[in-house]
């Protein structure tokens, strides 16, 4: 299973979702800068948004997480958290990519491949397209325009077949806590109603990932 089955999170704010999104303390950018966001970077800290949200624990309890996207999708990324609040739909834990998640060990960013092995709901991130980063090609998580929720429960293949961060899931669709099951499935729509793309239609497909455009 996921290195952190029962993560430490903030509790829950308020009721409901209690979705927040807006341009984020200073101590939150200042984990970010040298990890997710280093010089280069297609898009600066007046591009993004941090976006605060409660969800549902696999523990089954409400917990706060939060999100780092493009301003210009910082609302509609509320909106699907909330309705996937709503929907008691399982996270295992929301933390932004930064210090704590150390320097990626395949080109810029904060480490990718340990917070898909922790289940790590995350948005911005500049690195490049996972898998393939002798490319140098920026993955749409540098702009901010691409969201993945519980890797874990929803693997990603690369272009070689290679699949991120474990195969269990590949198999095991439906039934299961956390897993967007098809495009018809309540969790997906909560992304695709407000204009996101869904990964797990691709191919190969990435599970995880729901793409805001830019």
């Amino acid at each position: 299973g996921p290195t952190a089955r029962s993560p430490a999170s903030r509790a829950a704010v308020g009721s409901g979702a209690n979705a927040n999104a807006g341009p984020g303390r200073g101590s939150v950018w200042a984990r970010m800068v040298g990890y997710s966001w280093v010089y280069g970077c297609p898009v600066g800290r007046s591009s993004l948004r941090y976006v605060t949200v409660n969800f549902w624990g696999f523990d089954g309890r409400r917990s706060r997480g939060a999100v780092v996207v493009n301003a210009s999708i910082a609302s509609r990324t509320a909106a699907a958290f909330t309705r996937l609040y709503e929907q008691q739909f399982r996270i295992r834990q929301m933390k932004v990519m930064d210090s704590g998640w150390g320097h990626n060990p395949k080109g810029p960013g904060a480490d990718d491949y340990a917070a898909m092995g922790a289940d790590n709901t995350s948005a911005f991130n500049c690195r490049y397209v996972g898998g393939e980063e002798s490319k140098k090609v920026w993955s749409n998580h540098a702009y901010g325009t691409a969201i993945d929720v519980n890797d874990f429960e929803n693997p990603y293949v690369d272009v070689q077949g290679r699949v991120y961060p474990d195969t269990w899931f590949l198999t095991h669709r439906s039934g299961h806590a956390g897993v967007f099951s098809s495009a018809s499935s309540a969790a997906v729509q909560a992304f695709t109603a407000g204009g996101f793309r869904w990964g797990g239609a691709w191919s190969p497909p990435d599970f995880q990932h729901f793409d805001g455009g830019r």
